[in-house]
Formats: C-alpha cells, structure tokens, sequence
C-alpha cells in the first residue's frame, strides 16, 4: 500500500496521485444505503489506482455514518484513508476524543475543514458547535502528535500523553471571485500551513487559471506543500445547484453551467462532455504541478475509471491546449496575477494583475465609520500594551478584585451595557473584538470565526444569512487602515468558555483570556 505521506518522504520522485471521496450516508453499516457506499469504497481499493479514498463527516450538516466505520473497512482492504474532522458537531473535548479514537483505529490521516453550517437533523436543527475552527482543530492535531501535556493527579503536575502520528491535511478555496474573499482564505491557508497542515485540497471549482495562481502563490511565499486538485465530476443538477451557491464554496459560473445545459440536454444526456471536462481537468492538474487529483461526486467505480482511463490517453503536453478551454470565470472575476497569452494560465513570474492592481486603489471605504475610528483609538491608548492608560488600568482591575468586589461587579455591568450597544456583545468573556476589527464573531458570525473566514461565503455575504461577513469587511478595515501585512499574521484565537459571562475587560488586564495565551505561545516561540 502507498501511502498517502509518502508524498512528502519523497516529493520529487512520488507519481501522480489519485484520491477519491465517499460521502457517507445516514443508517446503520448493514443498512442498503451504507452497504452500497462499503461496495463503491472497496470497489476502488480493489482496483488499486486510487491510493487514498476520502471519507466525509456529517457532510451538508447532515447526521450521517460516522467515517470512521467505512474508513476501517476500507483500510482493511489495503488502501489508504483519510478521514475528514469537522468542527460544526463536535466541541474540543469531543474532538481529541475522536482523535484518539482514530489513532488508535490506525486512521492517522486527518482532513480539517471547519465544515457547514447544520442542516436538520432528528426533531429539527442541530445546536452549530464551532468550538474550534479549521485552524485550531489542526493545531490541536499537530500538538496531539507532538504529545500533549495535561494535568497530572498531583495538583500541580503535568503528564505527557503518548504522541500520535497524524498526517493532517487543510482545504483550501481559489475560485473566491473579489479580493477579500480571495485573500482571506489564502492567508488563512497560510495559518493553517503554518500551524501543522501537510497537505492541501482545493475545493470545487472550474477555472484553471485560478488553480495555477495557487501553486505560484505558494511557491511565492515559499511553502512548498503538496495541493490535489479538486476533479469534481458534474451533472446538469449539481452544476445548477453550485451555480445557485447553495452548496457552500462549490463555484460553478454562468458560462460554465449554459454548456452543462446544452451537454446534458444531448442524446448521451452530456455523459461524454462530463467524462472529457473531468479528464481533461485531471490532464491539466498533472501538467501544471498538482501532487495529485481527488475525485468527488462519481456514483460508481466505473465512472472514475473511465475518467482517468480518457486523461491518461492525452499526450503528455495536451494539457497545455485542454487549459484554455478550462477558464471559466465569474462576469466579474478577480485574478491575483498577470495572464499568460500563450497558455491562458498565470504569469509564471507571479506579477500583478490589472484587478489587484485596481484592487490598491478601490477601496470600500464605508467600512471605515466614525464607530471603528473611536474603537481604534481608545484601544491605542487603553487596551494596546503600550498605551498611556494600560497600566493604570491593569492596576486599577486588580484593585476591584481584590479590594472592592462590589464595585469590580458594577463595573462588569456597565462594561455589559456599552458593549451589547455598540456590539450587540454576546458576552463571551473572551473578547476578540480587536482581533476581527471591531467586529463581534460571536453576534456577527454565525460560526464564530475568529481565525478568518470559512470557506462558504457567498461574494461579500455570510453562507447561513444574507448579511455581510465580518471576514470581507475586517480585510477592507485592515485594508483601509494601511494594515494588510499583518492580516492573520498572528497566533491562533482559542475561546476560553470558561470566561463566559465574566467580564472581557478584567480578563483581559487580569491576564485570563485568550491574550494571555497568545502571549505565552510567542514567549515559548521565541525562546525556542
């Protein structure tokens, strides 16, 4: 069996790797449903061209199998599996107790996603969870592997946990059609590289210029991590439903979903203009760089051979004719870097294009109000570490909480008022308010993002609610604000809900909240 780590033991000399994805349904193993997933799943193995086949978890927000059962069934058959953790159903506690779970199932391969919003489940909604995020959850992975230190029996001793081997691997959207969007989840793919993530997955998407703009992204910012690029094999209704966005982060443009129309309106229903579109976007992720191609929605076995049988028919430079025919934008795209005239691809050298260089000089300005410049302002002088009032106020906190607890109460109470006014406050305790721009995750954000946007923002608008996401106008802030360099460039956001209901203010100058945690990372950091 070859494993899917090996593409980074041996970068140069691993060939071209393919992955395929098993959505798991709802219902017990034996139940025919699950039983026709276990038969497509082992179906694959037993061919021995897939080398590692993806399981979902709760995929859609939906309650479905747990991926751990078909993973073992898979495994057993010599085939490597890679199960998704996603963080909509599962707090912390529960997620390192799946973690351990897999690990010791021997199911060492971990896709992050930070997941879909919930969908309905038994007697209604499901409660969202969002405890981590897809950044956090792999942190949490990578310390897991590093062996976690927790509290001993004896009150003040630490224990060291056995480490665990996991191959953690991220997602990661190019076809975001505006700036925010684009940047957003580039830099926040950065946070997840830089925290632990060995791999990526590109999501769905149809715009073959915009897959090479992320390898020279990468290569740019010298991360040299292995990306599989998404060959999502489509139908006249999926492609209708990624057009919609009613899929979260699947992108299908106009232009793209008119040929699928008249394809499937055809004699062969569009078989034949699916199966090319498939292979020839496996022929051009080959040709481009891509470690790999990961396959999704294909209903049986046969439909995956067929697709790579027709790419691995072309000659090995067609994929450089297939390209062109490939770009399917937006009516308005956005492109980080120049086109190439010859390819229709990027500019190899990575140099700006005409959009991010309009980009520079187009910025939205109503999210510069009156409210965020005074937000900016008394945070300087109060709340920054070398602000005029920061030490009078560390001193003054103290002070209430250990001489005048009634007053440190009064104080919690009108700190409550103003912040539910000016924030609608949510009163986690753990204020990340200047972290995101002075704009709430807790009431703003339906997930709860505090290390950047998740993957299934719709233009400028949030994937659960037609209002805007915090993430789009916090880069338009820091945009405005002259202070792009250091947008997410800083240590992961863990909420501590121990703090709920307390006050953020004592938290913060008292040294309990999710600051002070950050400060003893950098200190660790820097003396390491």
């Amino acid at each position: 069996m070859r494993r899917l780590r090996d593409i980074i033991d041996d970068v140069e000399g691993t060939p071209f790797m393919i992955g395929a994805e098993l959505v798991s349904t709802r219902g017990v193993l034996e139940s025919k449903n699950c039983q026709k997933l276990v038969r497509v799943g082992e179906g694959l193995a037993e061919w021995g061209r897939v080398d590692w086949i993806s399981i979902t978890d709760n995929a859609g927000g939906n309650p479905m199998l747990a991926p751990s059962i078909l993973g073992k069934r898979i495994q057993d058959k010599n085939t490597d599996v890679v199960t998704h953790f996603t963080c909509k159903d599962r707090n912390r506690n529960a997620q390192e107790s799946v973690a351990w779970l897999y690990a010791s199932e021997g199911l060492d391969n971990a896709l992050c996603l930070t997941g879909d919003y919930p969908g309905p489940g038994y007697r209604g909604a499901g409660s969202p969870t969002f405890d981590l995020d897809s950044t956090t959850l792999i942190r949490m992975l990578a310390d897991l592997n590093s062996g976690l230190h927790v509290p001993g029996r004896k009150k003040g001793s630490v224990v060291k946990l056995s480490s665990t081997d996991f191959f953690i691997g991220a997602t990661v959207s190019p076809f975001k059609n505006n700036e925010a969007e684009r940047m957003g989840q580039l830099l926040k793919m950065e946070l997840k590289i830089e925290n632990g993530a060995s791999f990526l997955v590109a999501q769905v998407g149809y715009d073959m210029r915009k897959s090479h703009e992320l390898l020279i992204y990468l290569r740019k910012r010298k991360y040299y991590v292995p990306v599989f690029g998404n060959v999502f094999m489509l139908n006249k209704g999926v492609a209708d439903l990624f057009h919609k966005q009613e899929i979260p982060g699947c992108v299908v443009s106009k232009k793209l979903l008119e040929q699928c129309v008249k394809a499937a309106d055809g004699g062969d229903k569009g078989v034949v203009f699916f199966r090319e579109l498939a292979a020839k976007q496996y022929a051009c992720f080959k040709g481009m760089g891509y470690r790999g191609a990961y396959f999704g929605g294909f209903g049986n076995v046969d439909a995956i051979k067929a697709v790579v049988e027709l790419a691995e028919s072309y000659a090995e430079d067609d994929w450089k004719l297939f390209a062109k025919d490939l770009i399917f934008p937006e009516e308005e795209e956005f492109y980080l870097y120049g086109r190439d005239d010859e390819t229709g691809l990027s500019d190899v050298e990575g140099r700006e294009s005409e959009e991010m260089a309009a980009a520079r000089h187009r910025p939205e300005r109503n999210e510069i109000t009156l409210l965020y410049k005074l937000n900016c302002m008394i945070h300087a002088a109060v709340f920054d570490r070398n602000g005029v009032l920061y030490k009078p106020m560390k001193s003054y906190y103290r002070f209430l909480e250990e001489k005048m607890p009634f007053l440190y109460m009064i104080s919690e109470w009108m700190e409550g008022v103003l912040k539910k006014a000016m924030f609608d406050c949510m009163d986690c305790g753990d204020c990340s308010l200047d972290d995101c721009y002075y704009l709430c995750p807790e009431s703003k954000c339906r997930k709860g993002q505090r290390n950047g946007p998740c993957g299934g923002s719709r233009g400028p608008l949030c994937e659960v609610t037609d209002v805007r996401c915090i993430w789009y106008r916090a880069y338009h802030r820091a945009k405005n604000a002259g202070e792009l360099e250091g947008f997410l460039k800083r240590e992961l956001i863990f909420r501590d809900y121990d703090l709920l209901g307390t006050s953020s203010w004592g938290n913060y100058f008292l040294g309990r909240d999710h600051a002070a945690m950050r400060d003893k990372d950098e200190a660790g950091d820097a003396a390491g």
